[in-house]
């Protein structure tokens, strides 16, 4: 490649060419994965209601929705078909179905969002979920490495195990 690069700019100074031939252009790095704002879409992703009712977990591979049990209402873990996120704008749409066939549209939109509880819990992305005719509304953002619904902590820890502000949420 590089020697037809060279015997063309040979054949243009030939021809009594002024033109200085350009090098080629670096290929730019492929562009990072989807993303709402700062928070990647590759990422294992949990939305929440603020009652803690149900959690929806989001991460390339799967989709589940776990209901908790509680208010006549009896807990249960649905498997949704995974698929890729069509990305638009500030909004994520996840379109697909349940195992019994019924439509299932999962809605993260780049909006903040606060968690109410003791304490309350700071999320960057505003969370819809239809399944069928019901409806969730609630926050998402990266799922916690422990697994739980806590906060990530972003302060450094002391040697107590606190974190360094005593202000800070330790995600207890």
């Amino acid at each position: 490649m590089r020697a037809l690069a060279m015997a063309s700019l040979m054949l243009l100074s030939a021809c009594g060419s002024k033109e200085k031939a350009k090098e080629p252009a670096a290929a730019s790095p492929s562009p990072a994965g989807p993303h709402l704002g700062d928070v990647s879409l590759d990422q294992a992703l949990r939305a929440t209601d603020n009652a803690l009712t149900w959690s929806l977990e989001v991460a390339p591979g799967s989709i589940t929705l776990t209901r908790f049990a509680g208010h006549d209402a009896e807990g249960s873990v649905t498997q949704f078909y995974p698929v890729s996120p069509k990305v638009d704008d500030d909004k994520a749409v996840w379109t697909t179905k349940d195992p019994l066939g019924t439509p299932v549209t999962i809605t993260f939109t780049n909006t903040h969002c606060t968690e109410g509880g003791d304490p309350a819990i700071d999320r960057p992305l505003t969370a819809d979920v239809r399944i069928g005719d019901k409806q969730f509304h609630g926050c998402a953002g990266a799922r916690p490495a422990d697994g739980l619904n806590t906060q990530p902590l972003t302060e450094p820890m002391n040697l107590a195990g606190n974190a360094a502000d005593d202000g800070a949420v330790n995600g207890h």
